[in-house]
């Protein structure tokens, strides 16, 4: 979970720098509850895995995941987004579990976990085209993925159940943090190349040709 930690980490400390405070309050979520969610999801990181029935379950890979999710779909139903979050989970519900079905018989967990999360986010971003639905799609679709995926494996290969875990976690981070920092780099560009345009088109509106022409009719 270190890498995850440490992502979260960062995002607290762009928070009291008040440079991620836009993003969040573009989700309508005020400063001090972004500070609530961003440390609800590192406390989770310290709950130890618990099992029920059988079924190894973690807090910090599946159930704080799926509250976060629950949270993001609610916002993006409030902002008519609803249709494009799920569209966005399906797709990287479907990149998670091809990824961990796949990754973790030639590479260690925790390098395929590194590897789904850098996908996952490139395809939320790809498909959700806006920041909730970006992150609606990460914690959800990647925590029901992983569920998934863990039956796949259990079934396939072997291995104990299990819902959620410390990869998980970290892969969620990666791919819902990555998949913002590219939402805000293509906004920002946009937004570049916006007020390059206005400019061009304010100095052409201010060229007059007649007040050059002089010099060509001497």
């Amino acid at each position: 979970m270190i890498i995850g930690l440490v992502l979260l980490g960062l995002v607290v400390a762009l928070l009291f720098l008040g440079i991620a405070q836009r993003v969040f309050k573009s989700f309508g979520i005020s400063y001090w509850l972004a500070f609530v969610v961003v440390a609800a999801l590192i406390g989770s990181a310290f709950i130890p895995t618990f099992t029920a029935g059988g079924v190894s379950v973690s807090v910090a890979g599946f159930i704080t995941p799926i509250l976060a999710a629950t949270v993001f779909f609610v916002l993006s139903y409030r902002s008519g987004e609803l249709l494009r979050a799920i569209v966005a989970l399906a797709s990287v519900f479907a990149t998670y579990v091809a990824i961990a079905v796949m990754l973790p018989r030639v590479l260690d967990e925790t390098s395929a976990a590194d590897i789904s999360g850098v996908l996952c986010g490139i395809v939320a971003f790809a498909v959700g085209k806006t920041r909730v639905s970006v992150l609606a799609s990460t914690f959800g679709g990647m925590a029901l993925g992983d569920v998934i995926a863990s039956v796949v494996s259990m079934f396939a290969y072997g291995g104990a159940p299990r819902v959620g875990s410390a990869a998980a976690f970290d892969a969620i981070i990666i791919a819902s943090v990555l998949a913002i920092v590219l939402f805000e780099a293509a906004a920002g560009i946009k937004r570049a190349t916006n007020r390059r345009n206005r400019a061009l088109c304010e100095a052409a509106e201010e060229f007059d040709p007649d007040e050059y022409k002089k010099y060509f009719d001497e």
